[in-house]
């Protein structure tokens, strides 16, 4: 017998009852299983080839076990599934457990990835959602696949008409202007095949647009009966829409140490490329979840565009300042940074947010 089977056959006949830690290897049908002892050796490793043999092989394991998977389809329902038995599920993000595979991508070099990964004291799992959670986040998703459906063909149409010498604004209203009106209008040269063809793709492109307000309508309808999310909203530039993501996400606060690392997890910080003494910060990071991120910063231009120059408040005043120093996109990316530090503030508490009052009103209420 060689030294590689007798090895196999050894990780086999391991009870299983002596893993501390067991790391699964997900897929629709064919599950990779390596488990390790309190010494961090491999001592347990199979291959399971349906579903109802890996239901059976969980079941099978004591209570305490920490159970580590990768992030993916599946990862949630499985985990929900330990808690319910007394076990510790944890799930990794993919980009870490990568991190740690060593030679080639195969389930069994996947697995062994996600045991190292599980020991890195800086890959933090992936919070198991609830039920109510991952409803939340399926609007997101559809709603978010909608939004890019429709941002795609309202682009086509611009590109396509251009070829006839039509140039038509970015912007819905824009669109739905501009292309309509040489549709029409008979004397414009448009061909009859691309006439039909822009018909087609306007009453999709409208279509999609009933569907993102359908979706946006049912995540309101979610917010107005949600007390965390009611709270979020009262910070300038945090809506439906964003407050309902940063839920959905479900994020504990108590793993950040302050709420800059809060922010950072969300990439709003600058890039860093320093060494030494030397320290040099570039654009921002954008690292982390980039749908709340660009929430946090269409949240951030929507409070630009209607801030009034003429204000005295102190908030505003910051942030003209911020405007004349960074311009548009630069404000946008601080006031972004700033709004998710409070939020972090926020979900630690039963508080509101309060913007600072002026020198008027301080002079009010000190009477």
């Amino acid at each position: 017998m060689s030294k590689s089977t007798s090895k196999k056959n050894s990780l086999s006949a391991n009870n299983l009852s002596a893993c501390t830690t067991v790391a699964v290897d997900l897929a629709k049908s064919v599950f990779q299983v390596a488990g390790e002892d309190h010494l961090g050796q491999v001592i347990y490793e199979k291959r399971l080839k349906s579903r109802e043999a890996f239901s059976t092989f969980l079941r099978q394991l004591p209570p305490g076990t920490s159970v580590l998977m990768e992030t993916g389809p599946g990862a949630q329902a499985w985990a929900r599934l330990l808690l319910e038995q007394g076990n510790q599920p944890r799930i990794l993000p993919a980009q870490h457990v990568a991190k740690h595979r060593s030679g080639p991508k195969n389930d069994r070099n996947d697995v062994l990835a996600i045991l190292r990964a599980g020991r890195d004291e800086r890959a933090h799992a992936v919070p198991v959602k609830t039920v109510a959670g991952l409803e939340m986040q399926a609007l997101h998703r559809v709603r978010r696949r909608y939004v890019k459906e429709h941002t795609a063909m309202g682009n086509q149409m611009r590109g396509l008409l251009l070829e006839h010498g039509f140039s038509i604004p970015q912007g819905k209203a824009a669109i739905d202007r501009n292309v309509t009106q040489p549709l029409e209008d008979s004397s414009q040269p448009i061909p009859a095949l691309l006439h039909e063809l822009i018909a087609e793709l306007l009453a999709e492109w409208k279509h999609m647009a009933e569907r993102i307000e359908v979706m946006t309508g049912r995540l309101e309808r979610a917010v107005r009966e949600d007390d965390t999310a009611k709270r979020l909203m009262t910070v300038r530039g945090v809506g439906p829409i964003f407050s309902s993501a940063v839920i959905a996400k479900q994020t504990e606060p108590e793993r950040f140490a302050n709420a800059r690392d809060f922010a950072a997890y969300f990439g709003t910080v600058p890039e860093q490329y320093s060494s030494g003494n030397t320290i040099r910060l570039g654009k921002m990071a954008k690292r982390g979840d980039a749908y709340i991120r660009s929430l946090a910063i269409q949240g951030a231009h929507a409070v630009l565009r209607q801030l009034n120059p003429s204000s005295d408040h102190p908030d505003d005043r910051r942030l003209q300042r911020r405007l004349g120093r960074h311009g548009q996109k630069g404000a946008a990316a601080r006031l972004a940074n700033r709004n998710l530090r409070i939020i972090w503030v926020l979900r630690q508490n039963k508080d509101t947010y309060h913007r600072q009052p002026t020198e008027r009103q301080e002079v009010v209420i000190g009477q």
